[in-house]
């Protein structure tokens, strides 16, 4: 294989590997975080959603609460 073939090959691992370990959100991915009610409230919010909906239908599960949009600082 030639030298310029192994260079490119590495350089596209390398890239791959970027994209991988360090993936990059969009700049309009909102967050959303649930705050439970009630004896199911353990504390501090759960910021784990990614869509409005699926923090609903955890809220629901739950039984009860709200869900609201993380806002970055």
């Amino acid at each position: 294989m030639s030298r310029s073939k192994l260079t490119f090959i590495a350089a596209m691992v390398l890239l791959s590997a970027g994209f991988v370990l360090y993936p990059q959100d969009s700049a309009d991915a909102a967050r959303f975080c649930m705050k439970l009610r009630g004896t199911t409230a353990v504390g501090q919010p759960d910021c784990s959603f990614s869509s409005l909906d699926a923090c609903r239908a955890r809220v629901r599960h739950r039984g009860g609460g709200h869900c609201y949009r993380l806002t970055h600082a």
